[in-house]
């Protein structure tokens, strides 16, 4: 069910991007909007179409695999509000299955980042690459959002207190909504290798604490990813990605693509958490 609910709504999604596409064609979707530097000096190696909605193609699809991602969490959400909690269940006293809001976080972070990327790529311009830029932190934040919980108490303020993740969760949105507001203030690429070394770092560390309770396979995974797509960014940048400019394989969408297995793997992997001493023996 899960499968079909994540495959099922990224295949809406694409439908929708075609169908705007297409009904948007010779209309100049885009007049009057203030043009990013990439229109006029690409920065990517993907041909620039000026005159059409979507002025880079792969760079604009290849987003929906941040989608898809995120529609996997919240499927995951959706489930885990549904199973029952029996004694022995394998994904019993784990913080993300037993706090399906952390999940639903970490998803609409995922699809809010392919919306805002797809949205600067198809468009080029100012405002899109200004929400490109800070979707990239809330689905980091996440996950640091959900590390956290691990170490706190289900409510703060006793049993009748504020529920922890939703202290998480609005701390979450007010720190990408900041980061959204003083985007041209700080140094982007800095700012999300910050976050980026913090989410490894943390994920190290609680191997270290909670040795035998993660799957590490999934938090290798996501690092293999990680530099996979760094890599491919660079080339593509370097302008030394080795397809042509109207190819669909181009490096900067494969950088969508991978990050966003990161991302997900990542989530996996604190999903996979057991205090039983031994990881879950159920599935992700």
């Amino acid at each position: 069910a899960v499968h079909r609910f994540a495959w099922a709504g990224t295949a809406l999604a694409a439908l929708a991007v075609i169908l705007a596409e297409r009904g948007a064609r010779g209309t100049g979707p885009w007049d009057g909007w203030e043009p990013s530097r990439e229109l006029r000096s690409p920065g990517y190696a993907e041909r620039v179409r000026a005159d059409r909605p979507v002025r880079t193609r792969a760079n604009t699809y290849s987003n929906l695999a941040y989608a898809t991602a995120g529609l996997y969490a919240c499927g995951l959400a959706l489930a885990d509000r549904r199973r029952p909690r029996a004694p022995g269940d394998g994904g019993a006293g784990n913080v993300v299955v037993d706090t399906p809001a952390l999940s639903i976080l970490f998803g609409c972070a995922c699809i809010w980042l392919g919306f805002a990327s797809g949205l600067f790529h198809a468009s080029l311009t100012r405002a899109g690459q200004r929400l490109d830029v800070a979707a990239m932190y809330p689905p980091l934040l996440a996950i640091l959002a959900i590390m956290a919980a691990r170490w706190l108490p289900a409510r703060l303020g006793g049993v009748r207190g504020v529920p922890t993740s939703a202290i998480l969760c609005a701390a979450v949105v007010v720190a990408g909504f900041l980061l959204w507001r003083w985007k041209w203030s700080m140094p982007a690429k800095e700012t999300l290798l910050g976050l980026i070394g913090a989410v490894s770092v943390a994920a190290v560390i609680e191997h270290l604490l909670r040795p035998h309770r993660f799957r590490s396979a999934w938090l290798a995974w996501g690092l293999c990813l990680l530099v996979a797509g760094i890599a491919c960014r660079e080339t593509d940048v370097a302008g030394r990605f080795p397809v042509g400019p109207d190819s669909w394989l181009q490096g900067h969408a494969l950088w969508h693509v991978l990050t966003a297995g990161a991302l997900a793997s990542i989530y996996f992997h604190e999903r996979s958490e057991s205090r039983g001493g031994s990881v879950a023996t159920g599935g992700v």
